[in-house]
């Protein structure tokens, strides 16, 4: 497997992890009644421990896929490699915060006293707010409507999802009393629909932001993993509206139901018949319904996880412009032409010297360039802040524009959220101290081999 499909499986086991964690814990604290069956709130903390041990490995993960995508090909120890990713990039600050709650949430979640689990379920926000702030709706910086926006999007599909996976399998074999689980039905019905309400509106603006237009969804793959993930998301949204109306109405007696209940009980009389056994099979028909939900969700997961580790169509709208053709030999002048033309033969462009491509990309690594840049072919971890695509960057700028970027970052600035700091300047990083001219001049080879 390719690392890029590595950081595929270890980005959708960590989002799986995280709905499933904060599924549990949603549910124990808000879902189901503290009288509840005891082998459910057993279940759920033994679900929430098992779901933070394995968000504490994917969290390492990550960073061992990040650190092997930036040293790969170059002679850079990993453990260095690694110390340096933690203490010098935005994915790595990001990163620390989120061991650390995890690490708590997993102690928290065993104990027995329920205001600790409420706790863990507020570390847990916390945690999908790391996973906003490392997606792709960060290029515009951490402090942004776009970063809440995802967060909510995060939170609100990790409830949803998450609280019907563990709900499936916390609630097996179960003997509910009818009225607690008429009551736990209604509640997370109700929290579904809220969570759903969030997820059409942040879901929305983020293939607003995302898709340039809407034939990316057919001539881009980011758009078709994109389709596949609304698609299942219509199909969970359909069950979950059978289940609600059709099942959840009618498990708790003493509930009042709305007209789509009974328009679902009049189509299920015309269609199928009358049964005088149908309310019995209610608390079964509920959980088969909530297997087949989770079983989308895991669907809706995995597409996710491509789209993490995909570069938007957004990155590349800037790709089709061509550059200043450069001088393909020696400009030979006079000196009285130099100083009549302003101290520069005609047309002059800066040009560096040849460099050496393959050393330049272990240096774009070194300096964990892939952090703002995407390459598309390349075995690099996602961008996870604001900067151009450079796939083609070969054919888009003069190597003296690509040098002068890297050296001089302010001499030209891009107008655009997430180029510009708060103080006016770019927010391209500062690397003179960090680059030798040979450096420079093979990052500059390897860009220009794009």
């Amino acid at each position: 497997m390719t690392l890029l499909g590595v950081a595929t499986v270890v980005r959708g086991v960590t989002l799986a992890a995280t709905a499933a964690l904060l599924g549990a814990l949603a549910l124990d604290a808000l879902i189901v009644p503290p009288a509840g069956p005891a082998a459910v709130h057993r279940r759920l903390r033994r679900a929430a421990v098992i779901a933070a041990a394995v968000l504490l490995a994917g969290t390492v993960g990550e960073l061992a896929v990040r650190t092997q995508a930036m040293v790969a090909g170059s002679a850079t120890p990993l453990s260095a490699a690694v110390a340096a990713v933690v203490a010098r990039t935005h994915f790595g600050r990001i990163w620390v915060v989120r061991l650390a709650l995890v690490v708590a949430a997993g102690f928290l979640a065993r104990s027995p006293v329920r205001r600790a689990r409420t706790v863990t379920l507020a570390f847990t926000v916390g945690i999908a707010l790391t996973t906003a702030l490392i997606g792709h709706l960060a290029d515009w910086g951490d402090l942004t409507p776009s970063v809440a926006l995802d967060w909510a999007h995060v939170v609100a599909a990790s409830l949803w999802t998450g609280g019907l996976a563990v709900l499936a399998v916390a609630g097996a074999r179960v003997e509910w009393p009818p009225d607690v689980l008429g009551v736990v039905a209604a509640r997370f019905s109700r929290l579904a629909g809220i969570c759903l309400g969030i997820v059409l509106v942040t879901g929305a603006y983020n293939a607003w932001v995302q898709l340039p237009a809407p034939s990316a969804f057919w001539t881009t793959d980011y758009g078709r993993v994109l389709a596949v993930k609304i698609l299942a998301v219509g199909a969970l949204i359909a069950l979950g509206a059978l289940n609600r109306y059709g099942i959840v109405a009618y498990l708790d007696a003493r509930r009042r139901r709305g007209r789509g209940a009974r328009l679902l009980r009049r189509a299920r009389l015309v269609l199928v018949g009358p049964s005088a056994h149908w309310r019995r099979r209610l608390p079964a028909r509920f959980a088969t319904y909530l297997v087949a939900e989770a079983a989308l969700a895991l669907v809706v997961f995995a597409c996710t996880a491509v789209l993490g580790e995909s570069t938007p169509p957004r990155h590349v709208q800037h790709l089709d412009h061509r550059h200043v053709e450069e001088p393909s030999g020696p400009v030979r002048t006079t000196m009285e032409a130099l100083h009549a033309s302003g101290g520069v033969p005609p047309g002059w462009l800066f040009t560096p010297p040849a460099g050496d491509a393959a050393r330049g990309r272990r240096v774009f690594g070194r300096l964990q360039c892939y952090a703002c840049h995407a390459i598309a072919g390349e075995s690099f971890p996602p961008p996870t802040g604001a900067g151009p695509e450079l796939s083609g960057m070969g054919e888009h700028h003069p190597a003296g524009y690509l040098a002068e970027s890297i050296l001089n970052p302010n001499a030209v600035i891009v107008k655009g959220p997430g180029y510009i700091g708060p103080d006016g300047r770019s927010t391209m990083p500062d690397y003179r101290d960090a680059l030798s001219v040979a450096d420079l001049i093979d990052l500059v080879a390897y860009l220009r081999s794009l």
